[in-house]
């Protein structure tokens, strides 16, 4: 009897499937015939979450991003999904009493960025765009419990740092010669450099920043392989990752992400140096009075650079101090003008988290604005990572961004020179020299709420804490994670 309603159950879902799949065809709604596939995909998620973050550190580069799905809600696919299913997860296991290790909760990267997710909520409450403000906040979240916290606990397996790195890298590889390939076939032009790299990126210096964290993890395992105990197989493919990268950066005509290499070589050469992180402070902050007080002279001596963005490299390197006459410069110069009078008006608690863009219009002054200006304020954003919290979350929120970057250095300066085996000492030094690429940049663009950034930069700041929390001894405490 058992067996007969056994089998009466098997027919009757069959059938009713059968006829959930007529009825989508019929009308069009292919989407729901991969309803029975649901179950599968949310055990897989929640059983197997770490194969989940493992799919995201490959899937990321190659992800695509739609601007409006519906309801002008814009995604990437097929990552964003995954990280908010993932984010929700780690939610459901907080109110059910699991918690992560004191030890991850204490670490100062680790409370700025908690301190961030409450300070981003409180000025979202004050937010002159409330919505705007709730949906860039939500984000930053899910990104920080997911690929920050979760990241962490799962990088007590140093396999599982390993394969995030590389799987990221030849990820980006793929992308990387896609987008060659395409700019090779308009002979590399500078203005098809902006485009390449399309529909997986819509921005060139998007492209650049994504693809610049990949190089210095593999020029590390390139360089130091042998002592890193990574087989020669594997040290030739990360010497061609490298490679490819490289002419990737090169052909991507971003300016900034040829600064930011330039400054992560510089910072290599201070960690084979054992130049502490409180001498490079103090450097950097002597240079910065250095810059302030001859600002003007400063300024007048750029003023005499006319070279303007160029197919020619040598010549577009060039244009990086223009900004006399470059449209790109002087924009940069025109939305930092309007973050200052913003800042001035809202110094507490900004604007609101993510609403630059649709504020900073009227404080553009007729003088300062550009070529490529808009009145109605609505083409791009701040330019800079360190400037644009100062205008949404005011001066609290500006500051905790700078403490966000200084522990992180901090930190991976600290656990660089303290590791005691070698792979250890490679991967976080190649995470730290990829966040680098980022932190220079980021001086001159703002991308951390999108995929392609968030993603490489929360797992390598992840990468640093994991090896300072769990393998800093000769054997570490590495554990295989389910």
């Amino acid at each position: 009897m058992v067996r007969n309603l056994n089998v009466r159950w098997f027919y009757g879902i069959g059938l009713l499937f059968l006829a959930i799949n007529i009825v989508c065809f019929v009308f069009d709604f292919y989407y729901l015939t991969a309803l029975p596939l649901v179950p599968i995909f949310l055990y897989v998620l929640f059983r197997h979450t770490d194969k989940v973050i493992l799919f995201l550190a490959f899937a990321t580069p190659l992800s695509i991003p739609f601007k409006d799905i519906g309801g002008g809600i814009g995604l990437s696919l097929p990552t964003e999904p995954l990280i908010v299913l993932l984010f929700f997860g780690v939610l459901f296991k907080l109110v059910s009493g699991k918690t992560f290790e004191v030890r991850i909760l204490k670490n100062p990267v680790v409370l700025v960025a908690l301190l961030t997710i409450l300070w981003l909520f409180i000025t979202t409450i004050t937010s002159t765009h409330p919505l705007v403000s709730f949906k860039y906040s939500l984000s930053y979240t899910w990104y920080v419990l997911v690929f920050l916290l979760l990241l962490t606990h799962f990088f007590k397996s140093e396999k599982a740092m390993t394969l995030f790195v590389w799987l990221f890298a030849i990820s980006t590889a793929i992308l990387t010669l896609y987008t060659l390939k395409n700019h090779a076939a308009e002979s590399f032009t500078r203005l098809y450099a902006y485009t390449a790299m399309r529909p997986f990126i819509p921005d060139h210096g998007m492209y650049a920043a994504a693809i610049s964290f990949a190089l210095p993890p593999m020029m590390v395992i390139g360089a130091f392989g042998k002592k890193m105990k990574v087989n020669w197989f594997w040290t030739l493919v990360a010497i061609g990752i490298a490679l490819v990268v490289t002419t990737g950066v090169i052909f991507s005509f971003t300016r900034a992400s040829w600064l930011s290499l330039v400054v992560a070589f510089a910072v290599f050469g201070l960690l084979m140096a054992k130049v502490k992180f409180k001498t490079v402070i103090t450097v950097g902050v002597s240079l910065l009075a250095v810059f302030l007080l001859f600002q003007s002279l400063i300024f007048s001596e750029l003023a005499r650079n006319k070279q303007d963005s160029d197919d020619d490299i040598a010549s577009h390197l060039q244009s990086f101090s223009n900004v006399s006459t470059d449209p790109s410069n002087l924009e940069r110069l025109n939305r930092w003008s309007c973050v200052y009078r913003m800042f001035m008006d809202k110094p507490v608690t900004g604007f609101g988290p993510g609403t630059y863009t649709y504020e900073y219009g009227v404080y553009q002054l007729p003088y300062e604005m550009s070529i490529i200006s808009t009145h109605a304020g609505d083409l791009g954003n701040v330019h800079s990572e360190y400037l644009r919290p100062f205008a949404e979350s005011g001066l609290f929120g500006g500051l905790l961004w700078i403490a966000l970057v200084l522990a992180t250095m901090h930190q991976g300066f600290q656990v660089y020179y303290e590791a005691k085996r070698a792979k250890i000492k490679g991967l976080v030094l190649g995470a730290l020299l990829g966040l680098v690429t980022y932190f220079i940049h980021g001086f001159l663009n703002n991308y951390s709420e999108f995929d392609k950034i968030a993603v490489p930069m929360w797992g390598f700041i992840a990468i640093i804490i994991a090896c300072k929390v769990y393998h800093m001894g000769d054997k570490g405490e590495g554990v295989a994670v389910n």
